[in-house]
């Protein structure tokens, strides 16, 4: 039994153009993540896939390791409309070689992941004999969350501390949320047609916040570059 990584990364993001390879200090967005699974001592194999023959260039350029491979996606498989998982499941015979396997995930705009939280995903992967996929805390008490509805806000939960004046938020409970860095799983267990997420039976391999950064806009890119220039 081997472990696979897959770093999916499509050349067309809309709201950043060029995302992926955007440089966040001195090294392309998308080499931070191959290079954490490639330096993962319990990783086998780490599968980038692209649409794009630069990309490919670009990894190889910073990566010299036999770890690396390549599955090329055509374009209409790398579109925004394309979900990675319905991507995975439709089309895990081809990527994986065998199905026995252990198949690992890292999304690109997660770039604070490091190759120990890697390594420690998949032993909790073997603790706890479940799926595991990473998360962190929310930023902000989840339970002050509400919706915007013009003239009026109406709460997201029913005892939300804007109604019953429980409002120190030291006394909220506190709330998780998938952060993208991680995510382990059984390869055959793409073959059962009631997988939906990759969320389902899976246990959570809590990261912190700032290893948890997603790159979606500049200001992220200054956040996260600040977090590695301060040696964390």
């Amino acid at each position: 039994m081997a472990y696979v990584a897959f770093v999916p990364a499509r050349s067309g993001s809309k709201r950043l153009p060029g995302k992926n390879i955007k440089m966040l200090a001195g090294k392309p967005l998308v080499v931070h993540t191959l290079e954490a699974f490639v330096n993962a001592q319990k990783v086998d194999r780490v599968i980038f896939s692209t649409d794009s023959q630069e990309y490919w260039d670009i990894a190889n350029r910073y990566i010299k390791s036999d770890k690396l491979k390549l599955d090329y996606r055509e374009p209409e498989q790398a579109s925004d409309k394309v979900k990675i998982f319905d991507y995975l499941k439709d089309g895990y015979q081809k990527i994986f070689s065998d199905p026995n396997d252990v198949f690992l995930m890292g999304l690109p705009t997660v770039p604070l992941r490091n190759s120990q939280h890697i390594d420690e995903a998949i032993e909790l992967f073997e603790e706890k004999g479940k799926p595991v996929f990473s998360a962190t805390e929310y930023g902000f008490p989840i339970s002050f969350a509400f919706y915007d509805e013009g003239d009026q806000w109406t709460p997201v939960f029913e005892h939300s501390p804007m109604l019953t004046g429980n409002t120190r938020s030291q006394d909220q409970k506190i709330a998780y949320h998938p952060n993208g860095a991680i995510y382990v799983r059984k390869i055959k267990d793409f073959q059962n047609s009631k997988l939906l997420t990759l969320y389902q039976n899976a246990v959570p391999y809590l990261m912190s916040r700032t290893h948890s950064v997603d790159i979606d806009n500049p200001i992220d890119f200054l956040v996260a570059d600040a977090i590695l220039a301060s040696g964390n």
